[in-house]
């Protein structure tokens, strides 16, 4: 069979047997994502596997090694008026691409349905190659599900803080003197965060913790600041795009979701991130290490709250964010949570953590690397079953 990069084809079932231990997603079904070594191996996307070539088998256009491939085509913007709402386009995931392509159509008006019945493709790749104007939107739905075990730890936010408007606190701040207090932004942003321990000229909300509870306080901006946490606060994404704003009614029902054996080591995080989002923003200009450090880290509490939510998934991918991070940064967060206020004992500690997290070839930066293989599809995951998790 002539393969190319891009292709849709599935592995002989008895290799796949020996391998689908090591996928998140129990169909067999890939993307070929390159060929290595002048054609001697192959590499599928989402699988951290070199393949041999004679493994690789084509897939029929047949309703069952084909059903999980879905129809996903580029849409032309609305024209929306000023006063209006964007319109929202939705891509069932479950519906068999041949079944939606009887709804698209070329400009003379027949439908993409009718154009492959007339060419009686036998395989997916052969349809592929004909039709490149089609190929170019084809998606495979894994259903990860079968993999999802029940949740860690988990309360909702409204349960352990008192959430209020910020115009509402300045109000009555008086009354809030021995809380610890968290101030949250409106506006979510993939790359901004969106709770801290300081108010901004754009805080909106505050969340008010009793009895000096700054552990907490502290987890929950962990929580809030990553990626899963900023898609539950959201009612709706755009384009697969972390943006929007924040509603009170949101944070109100937000669950917060832990491991207490990573709990210790998710605050000692985010005091850390926090504190090089400060530098970054005063000195990431004649500093560039400070702007990668601060995007490596906002990508591990991306990934430590992912795996708190979803351990299944990464016990079947054989790696976890967790364990390395905790194994490899312990005693300098440690440190670093205790050091908080003392700016020249940080800069010592985030010398530290630099050396740390780069000088072991089996530690989290290799974690990471492999994180990197399956979080798009772990956040589709999680965004198309937020309401389940």
């Amino acid at each position: 069979m002539n393969f190319k990069k891009n292709d849709i084809v599935r592995l002989r079932n008895e290799y796949f047997d020996k391998i689908k231990s090591k996928l998140f997603f129990p169909q067999n079904i890939f993307f070929i994502d390159k060929f290595l070594d002048e054609g001697k191996s192959v590499r599928l996307r989402n699988v951290d596997i070199n393949v041999p070539p004679s493994e690789i088998c084509p897939v029929k256009i047949d309703g069952k090694e084909d059903r999980y491939i879905y129809y996903d085509p580029v849409i032309a913007a609305d024209v929306v008026r000023p006063d209006e709402v964007v319109k929202c386009h939705h891509v069932d995931k479950n519906e068999y691409y041949l079944q939606k392509m009887k709804t698209c159509f070329d400009s003379k008006g027949r439908s993409y349905y009718d154009i492959l019945n007339e060419e009686h493709f036998v395989y997916v790749h052969e349809l592929q190659h004909s039709k490149p104007y089609i190929s170019r939107d084809l998606r495979i739905n894994y259903k990860v599900s079968p993999f999802i075990k029940p949740l860690p730890s988990k309360m909702k936010l409204e349960t352990v803080a008192t959430v209020m408007t910020y115009r509402k606190y300045l109000d009555t701040q008086h009354e809030w003197d021995n809380c610890i207090k968290v101030y949250i932004e409106k506006e979510v942003c993939q790359s901004k965060m969106v709770a801290t321990s300081v108010c901004t000229e754009k805080t909106a909300y505050v969340l008010l913790f009793e009895n000096d509870n700054r552990f907490d306080a502290k987890y929950a901006e962990f929580y809030i600041n990553s990626s899963i946490g900023k898609l539950f606060l959201l009612n709706k994404t755009t384009k697969g795009k972390l943006e929007g704003n924040v509603t009170i009614a949101n944070l109100r029902k937000l669950v917060i979701r832990w491991e207490d054996i990573y709990k210790e080591c998710c605050v000692y995080l985010e005091c850390l991130t926090q504190v090089v989002y400060v530098y970054e923003k005063r000195l990431g200009s004649n500093i560039p290490a400070l702007t990668g450090l601060l995007s490596f880290l906002s990508q591990v509490r991306d990934a430590m709250v992912m795996e708190m939510i979803m351990p299944d998934l990464f016990r079947k991918a054989n790696f976890s964010v967790l364990k390395k991070w905790k194994h490899d940064t312990d005693a300098i967060m440690l440190d670093s949570y205790l050091a908080e206020e003392a700016s020249d004992k940080q800069i010592e500690l985030i010398e530290k953590l630099i050396k740390a997290i780069g000088s072991n070839n089996d530690g989290i930066v290799n974690e990471m690397a492999k994180y990197r293989i399956y979080m798009l599809e772990f956040m589709r995951f999680a965004e198309q079953n937020k309401t389940d998790l």
